[in-house]
């Protein structure tokens, strides 16, 4: 078994082999140096284990873990065992193109840790339903508007902008999640801090951590990853504006055992939360000191309105967070957060009826079955020769 390869596709999955062997089929078709590295903590009957062991590809790891763990502790599980150069962290309902290798040359060449490529690609499963459009998403592959160009970003910046919106999502950081990173950076994070992922939400972890341990970062705006949208995905829940619940008892939740989370975090899941307790723990343990300038009051703000059913909870964690003088927290930047957040919902609402189709103007690419189906018709794309 090799020891190392230009970069590692991580993929932690549980109980959704309906999934992830669609995930694993079009990560097998790329051609050149890559990993393929499967963590699965399955304990239904795990058609993806009985589907692997037909596979004689040597690029593919493929570890079954007895027990069940929580998000965060399967993708730390499943980091560890990554051998490339670079890593990039997929969904079981994701693909990844072989521009990833051209992602690793464009690196190499400018000599940086990470690659962030911008998603122009996404793909939602035919289970796939939102609120507002209902199954029309279901099967379609989607492409926008991409030039080709890369950009240098200031880390220092990106954490300031992050700290200022309250982490709320990982657009303009360095990402692991449908990113790439050097491993050994990985590697330092672990050596300092213990291991990379803190909090409930993985993917927000990853980009703080990695944030506070670097100075600069690549955005490539190409297609390089394929991020899938599935019914069965907390991406499937929050369309359906069900990606909430309580704490204790949400299978989201569920899993963690004594998580940590801060009282001035909201105490319910929902995604503005779960990122937040994310962000908070890790720069708890990475840089303390920029904790000062977390923007409580946007996300309390978000909470109030999206969240009615749990704004008893909001208040609460408002309380005490104005017993905390350094945090900056009151009633008026809240309210300024609020308004802020309904004039961008405005704003979005006015976009989706100027535009009102389930595309919001990107290109339909095709219908697909699966994703590896999808990844197919976007590998044949992309080589096809422009004008």
């Amino acid at each position: 078994m090799r020891d190392n390869y230009a970069v590692s596709i991580v993929v932690p999955t549980h109980n959704r082999s309906r999934y992830a062997i669609s995930c694993l089929q079009s990560l097998l078709s790329i051609r050149g140096d890559i990993e393929i590295l499967f963590h699965d903590t399955s304990n239904d009957e795990c058609e993806l284990r009985q589907f692997v062991s037909a596979v004689t590809d040597p690029r593919l790891t493929y570890i079954h873990h007895p027990d069940r763990l929580s998000m965060t502790a399967n993708h730390e599980a499943a980091l560890e065992h990554a051998k490339g150069e670079y890593v990039c962290l997929i969904g079981d309902d994701d693909s990844v193109l072989e521009s990833v290798l051209d992602a690793v040359e464009l690196a190499r060449r400018n000599n940086s840790d990470v690659v962030v490529p911008v998603m122009s690609a996404n793909y939602s499963w035919p289970d796939f339903r939102t609120q507002f459009y209902g199954a029309a998403h279901g099967g379609k592959l989607y492409l926008d508007r991409y030039s080709g160009r890369s950009y240098s970003v200031d880390a220092a910046i990106a954490l300031e902008r992050g700290l200022e919106g309250a982490f709320q999502g990982t657009d303009g950081l360095p990402k692991l999640y449908h990113g790439l990173v050097r491993r050994v950076v990985l590697d330092r994070i672990r050596k300092k801090l213990g291991r990379v992922f803190f909090g409930t939400s993985p993917d927000m972890s990853a980009s703080v951590s990695v944030c506070t341990e670097i100075e600069r970062f690549l955005v490539w705006d190409y297609p390089v990853t394929i991020p899938g949208a599935s019914g069965g995905s907390n991406t499937g829940r929050s369309a359906l504006n069900r990606h909430r619940g309580d704490f204790k008892t949400d299978p989201h939740m569920a899993p963690f055992q004594d998580v940590e989370w801060d009282e001035i975090v909201p105490k319910f899941f929902s995604v503005e939360t779960v990122w937040a307790n994310a962000a908070m723990e890790t720069l708890r343990r990475a840089k303390p000191d920029s904790l000062a300038h977390f923007n409580l009051n946007r996300l309390y703000a978000l909470c109030i309105i999206r969240h009615r059913d749990y704004r008893t909870h909001v208040f609460t964690a408002m309380k005490r967070a104005m017993m905390r003088p350094e945090l900056s927290v009151s009633g008026s930047r809240i309210g300024r957060e609020v308004a802020r957040a309904l004039g961008s919902n405005g704003l979005a609402k006015a976009k989706r009826l100027i535009r009102p189709t389930p595309s919001g103007g990107k290109t339909v690419v095709g219908t697909f079955e699966n994703v590896h189906l999808a990844q197919v018709a976007m590998t044949e794309l992309l080589s096809r020769p422009t004008s």
